[in-house]
Formats: C-alpha cells, sequence, structure tokens
C-alpha cells in the first residue's frame, strides 16, 4: 500500500478505522447493554424500601408545613391585636390629657403654657401611628383648645347646659376618627385571614 497513490492509502487507512470503529462500536453496546439491563431490572427488597422512604417523607412533611401556617396566622394576629392596643393606648391617653385641658381652657385663662406640652407630645405620638383622619383631628381639638383659652371663661352653669343639650365637644369628632380606624385595622385583619384560607 505504500506504493498506492494518496488517495487509495487514504481509503485503505478509513477502512481499518472503520473495522476499528465498528469493534469499539460493538463492544460498547455490548457493555451499554448490560448496564441497561440491569438498571431496568430493580430488586424488589431496594424497590419497597425506596417506597417506605418516601412515604415517610411525605408524613413528616404534613405536621411541618401545617405547623408552619398555622404559626404565621397566629402571629399575624398576634401583630394585629397588638397594634390595636397601642393605638387604643395612646387615643385613650389623649382623650383623657385633652379632655382635662379643654375644661381648664373653659374655665381658666392660660397661664402657664407648658401645661400644653403633654397634649403636643401626644399629637407628636399619634402621628407616628394613625391615619390622616385621626390625625387632623387631634391638631383640631388642640387648635380648638388654644382658642378657648384666648376666648372668655365659660361658667360652670354654661358648660353643664352644653353637656345636657349635647352639643359636640373637640373630642367627638376626634373619637369617632379612631373608632374608625379601628374598625378598618380590624376588618383588614379580618380579610386577609379569609384571604389566606
Amino acid at each position: 500500500m505504500e506504493g498506492a497513490p494518496p488517495s487509495e492509502a487514504c481509503t485503505a487507512h478509513l477502512l481499518r478505522e472503520g473495522e476499528s470503529s465498528r469493534e469499539r462500536f460493538n463492544e460498547d453496546y455490548r457493555v451499554r447493554g448490560t448496564l441497561q439491563a440491569s438498571v431496568y431490572t430493580m430488586n424488589p427488597a431496594v424497590l419497597s424500601t425506596l417506597a417506605a422512604l418516601g412515604g415517610s417523607s411525605i408524613g413528616a412533611l404534613g405536621p411541618i408545613v401545617s405547623n408552619y401556617v398555622l404559626q404565621r396566622g397566629q402571629t399575624q394576629r398576634d401583630l394585629l391585636l397588638r397594634q390595636i392596643a397601642d393605638r387604643e393606648a395612646l387615643y385613650s391617653d389623649f382623650i383623657n390629657e385633652a379632655s382635662r385641658i379643654y375644661v381648664h381652657s373653659q374655665i381658666h385663662s392660660l397661664e402657664r403654657p407648658e401645661d400644653l406640652v403633654p397634649l403636643h407630645a401626644l399629637v407628636r405620638r399619634i402621628r407616628l401611628l394613625a391615619s390622616d383622619a385621626v390625625v387632623n383631628a387631634a391638631e383640631s381639638v388642640v387648635k380648638q383648645t388654644i382658642t378657648q383659652y384666648d376666648g372668655p371663661n365659660r361658667t360652670v352653669e354654661q358648660i353643664r347646659a352644653d353637656a345636657v343639650s349635647g352639643v359636640e365637644g373637640p373630642l367627638d369628632l376626634f373619637s369617632f376618627a379612631c373608632r374608625d380606624e379601628l374598625q378598618s385595622i380590624v376588618l383588614k385583619g379580618a380579610l386577609s385571614a379569609m384571604h389566606r384560607r
């Protein structure tokens, strides 16, 4: 073959390669064929063991997932209740302080401006948590109280007559705004709980 032209030499080389490639292919096929056969035949003991492990894993995940969902709902309820309790306490403190100062403003003039500091501090705390309606109502109470200090003093009989006739005081609007806000928080919590179900 050495004296053969180059094209015949290439052909002879390819034929030799072809024979060795075919032999390698047959060998690979024989080995893979036996491997594939051993992969597809499953030992019944291994199959039942895998089934038991899979069932146990799925059975163990059930309580974990259930506990997560319950804990998440409980945490959200606790957060909502704490938020409501904090606001109720803050609004109650404001109503107590504003009532005391408002009554004082009706029968006295403002002699010590530092007496208004606790009321202003409560308004600032309300701004941290409350809706705009509640903040506006709290600021209105402070403005009406300061205006009353600048006006003429009222008699006890005038104050009593206003109370009996049901004249709305400055704290009524604040109380209504607080009630609406707290009800909306409860409603949002109830809706989100229904949505999670």
